[in-house]
């Protein structure tokens, strides 16, 4: 999904890469919609005299351009039943990750996500929650929790209360999908950011008005969680290099130390000219999608970091 703003980037770059390996009737790009952005007090802000400012609705907005675009017929005509969705931030993410999703299955769910442990109570992530007795699991984000929410403990386990984070590792099935997409069209629900926006004055401090992909769970009859581990499956990047925390190096560096581990349980050793926590090695996910079938390769050989292994 792309927006206006980012359409002839994308497909430029795409092309560039000769769609990475795929055919490009194998790739399909849509736009998402656009809002208008408006000041606190609710005015529209004009980007030109005649013209009013908008910003892309937020990646919830794949909902109605898959319906738009009809893009939820043509699954359905190709035979899919069930839809992955992840964060395309995320360094560590297992595609179409079978053991999720044959736990989707076996639950007979409409809809499933991964999730970890919150770090700390003050961690900026959504989490889980379930509105009212027996109303359905959704996602708070962390800019709409107080204080008080964030540190409330579950007096039976100890733990925090509202410690599921959302890492946006989901799986819906395309049915559900479509009622989403009803749904939505009739029930909108934005989200406010405050940000930033163009106009006619210069920039100037205004509201974009977004809807959220995990909003899609407010509308799910039966939402299963699954439990992950951080270390293994989600490395963001938020901020760029020089950041204390979230950055392209810290997820390369998450990357290679999960890949070190899979080496050193395959029976390989690694070797490396400078301290093992800044490096490691990668292991080409054509020999393996999560550490495993490397003893052939790995088993009694010794590898120098950082290095690449592969057939």
């Amino acid at each position: 999904m792309t927006s206006p703003f980012t359409d002839d980037i994308t497909h430029k770059f795409f092309e560039s890469r000769k769609y990475f390996g795929l055919e490009s009737d194998q790739v399909t790009f849509f736009q998402q919609g656009t809002l208008p952005c408006v000041s606190a007090d609710g005015r529209f802000i004009m980007e030109t005299p005649y013209k009013v400012a908008k910003a892309p609705d937020g990646n919830g907005g794949v909902y109605a351009a898959l319906k738009s675009k009809r893009l939820l017929e043509d699954m359905s005509a190709r035979g899919v039943k069930y839809v992955d969705c992840y964060g395309v931030d995320n360094a560590l993410v297992r595609v179409a990750d079978p053991t999720f999703l044959g736990y989707f299955i076996d639950k007979a769910v409409s809809s499933a996500a991964k999730v970890v442990r919150k770090a700390y109570p003050q961690e900026n992530v959504g989490v889980f929650v379930r509105r009212g007795r027996g109303g359905p699991l959704s996602v708070v984000e962390y800019s709409e929790m107080d204080a008080a929410m964030t540190t409330e403990i579950n007096q039976s386990t100890g733990r925090l209360r509202y410690c599921w984070s959302n890492v946006c590792l989901h799986m819906f099935t395309l049915d559900f999908l479509n009622q989403v997409a009803n749904s939505l069209e009739k029930d909108s629900t934005y989200h406010l950011a405050e940000k930033k926006i163009p106009s006619i004055h210069g920039y100037t401090t205004g509201l974009k008005l977004e809807q959220f992909i995990f909003d899609a769970f407010t509308y799910s009859p039966s939402t299963a969680l699954f439990e992950v581990l951080r270390e293994e499956e989600f490395a963001p990047v938020k901020n760029a290099n020089g950041a204390s925390y979230d950055t392209p190096d810290s997820a390369k560096l998450m990357l290679l130390r999960l890949h070190s581990r899979w080496v050193v349980a395959a029976g390989g050793f690694l070797t490396h000219s400078v301290p093992l926590y800044m490096t490691g090695v990668e292991v080409s996910p054509l020999s393996s999608y999560s550490g495993e079938n490397l003893e052939a390769i790995c088993r009694g050989r010794t590898f120098h970091a950082p290095s690449e292994i592969s057939f």
